[in-house]
């Protein structure tokens, strides 16, 4: 199955929410919320030729989209970085097992700053007696409590940001937040991690200058996309319903779509996105 995603703003809402309609088989009310999102927003899941053809519709009326495939790459595609070294000519890149990995800086063409999150809910109902003097007096001290009931809600929330690289060969590169080894920053290392991602964003920026940078899966990673398996599920148990939300694999579609976009030449120019 084919995923369909816009990669900017509709230049003429009603028109492409009419190209949904016409092409994908949606309501109108079903095609705006699915426009309504920032881009890249995902509209669609389709059979290859059912998909080319919706793609085709949008971008006729003025809406730039692009088809992927639902199997995208995920960590286990991508050399994890646990340590690395910028030198003059690239980054020296080395994994958890020792393996290494030499990038040139010229080989760079997209560099990703995100987050993903991982999100845990719990509601469950407790029940409780407690003295009623009111209750007491009127049943003449028959019934002396009365009983209440309250939903209790809980959550949690982990998150990791990280940085996509890929090169012009088919590299595809992770530093995450949690795995990496900062050292390599030399002078510019900062106390917390968080901020040495930030850093680390800046110096690949200033070393890549031809490669496309782009930083909306900051906001864009927290984002639970639709279509997506396994980025939500709901478990029942002794009245608890617990709700885990992981936004890992939308953060990899979301990625393979600016990836795409930026072969294809739908996010305008490297020099745009410098700005």
């Amino acid at each position: 199955m084919q995923l369909v995603a816009s990669v900017g703003q509709a230049t003429d809402l009603e028109a492409a929410v009419s190209a949904l309609v016409t092409t994908a088989g949606m309501t109108a009310a079903e095609a705006r919320m699915r426009l309504a999102p920032e881009p890249p927003a995902m509209l669609a899941r389709l059979p290859e030729d059912r998909a080319g053809g919706v793609v085709a519709a949008l971008v006729q009326v003025g809406l730039p989209a692009l088809t992927i495939d639902e199997r995208v790459p995920t960590d286990g595609d991508r050399f994890q970085v646990r340590s690395f070294a910028f030198e003059p000519a690239g980054a020296r890149l080395t994994a958890r097992d020792g393996e290494t990995l030499t990038l040139p800086w010229d080989e760079v063409r997209l560099v990703l700053r995100g987050i993903r999150t991982a999100r845990t809910t719990s509601e469950h109902t407790e029940s409780s007696r407690r003295l009623a003097l009111g209750r007491a007096v009127l049943t003449g001290g028959l019934v002396m409590t009365k009983k209440t009931t309250s939903t209790v809600r809980g959550s949690e929330e982990e998150s990791e940001q990280f940085v996509l690289v890929h090169g012009r060969t088919g590299q595809r590169v992770m530093l995450g937040e949690k795995m990496l080894e900062f050292s390599g920053l030399g002078a510019l290392l900062q106390p917390a991690r968080t901020a040495n991602i930030g850093v680390l964003a800046q110096e690949l920026r200033r070393r890549t200058p031809d490669a496309f940078h782009d930083d909306r899966l900051v906001r864009l990673g927290r984002r639970a996309l639709p279509f997506i398996i396994g980025g939500e599920s709901v478990s029942r148990s002794g009245g608890t319903e617990v709700r885990r939300t992981d936004t890992r694999g939308s953060v990899d579609v979301l990625a393979e779509v600016l990836d795409r976009a930026v072969q294809a030449g739908l996010l305008g120019s490297v020099a745009a996105a410098r700005r």
